[in-house]
């Protein structure tokens, strides 16, 4: 008789942590104009905040995470408003929040704090008007719904391959300044830098290099990284001539 061993089940990650892929957000910022001062209230392995840096419309910024063990600026529980009157003002909020029943209190006092707008990468059910959002949701119309293809965050209960959730994420965008609403739905061969999953994620300098391409205009689907380095060397070039963007 032979003894099968139980693969033991993978659950969720601690705290609801999951990074976000680095094209979740240069497809955000090939459609938004993201500037002034911002916050980033889930930054977990600063995904999200590391790009926003190397963005030039970007004047400061700051970080949170519940997790004291991740480096942020603080270390608060963002479903809590109190802990949003301790963040500083800001104009945009930019984050990926924990999902389930940690999203919706996170972005009600997001859009409470930002004076522009906040995008959050959420599950697309977002817009389901469940109890916790009903209200919120018919009151705050997001601005913009950027439906993107399914990413794999995890692997499987047995830990063999990767697996996606049942419903894709979007990127929802409140904008204070305008009141109409567009949905854009954005498969994966419009997409640049695309990767199904965090092992085939690009290099950071290759992700900063899609920003500057986006920044200069010249973004393309045919990314590569020689066009990346080329837009790096103009941006050093017109920094050292003192030229603004």
């Amino acid at each position: 008789m032979i003894a099968h061993l139980e693969t033991p089940a993978v659950t969720r990650h601690p705290l609801n942590f999951y990074e976000s892929p680095s094209w979740f957000t240069t497809e955000l910022l090939r459609l938004v104009k993201i500037s002034g001062t911002i916050g980033e209230p889930c930054v977990g392995m600063r995904a999200i905040a590391s790009l926003l840096q190397v963005w030039p419309y970007t004047k400061q910024m700051w970080t949170n995470d519940i997790d004291p063990h991740k480096a942020a600026d603080y270390h608060l529980d963002a479903t809590l408003s109190e802990s949003w009157a301790k963040f500083p003002e800001c104009d945009w909020i930019c984050t990926n929040p924990p999902y389930a029943e940690f999203a919706a209190p996170i972005i009600k006092n997001a859009y409470h704090k930002a004076r522009v707008g906040v995008a959050a990468f959420l599950l697309t059910s977002f817009l389901e008007p469940c109890d916790d959002r009903a209200d919120f949701l018919m009151k705050y119309l997001p601005s913009l719904v950027l439906v993107l293809p399914r990413y794999s965050f995890r692997k499987d209960k047995h830990g063999k391959r990767w697996a996606v959730d049942n419903i894709t994420i979007s990127c929802f965008v409140w904008d204070k300044r305008t009141t109409g609403q567009r949905i854009i739905v954005r498969p994966k061969s419009q997409i640049v830098g695309f990767y199904k999953n965090p092992e085939q994620a690009m290099e950071q300098e290759q992700a900063e290099g899609i920003v500057r391409e986006i920044v200069y205009g010249e973004v393309s689907t045919n990314y590569s990284i020689s066009s990346a380095a080329g837009i790096k060397q103009k941006m050093l070039t017109q920094e050292s001539e003192g030229a603004n963007f």
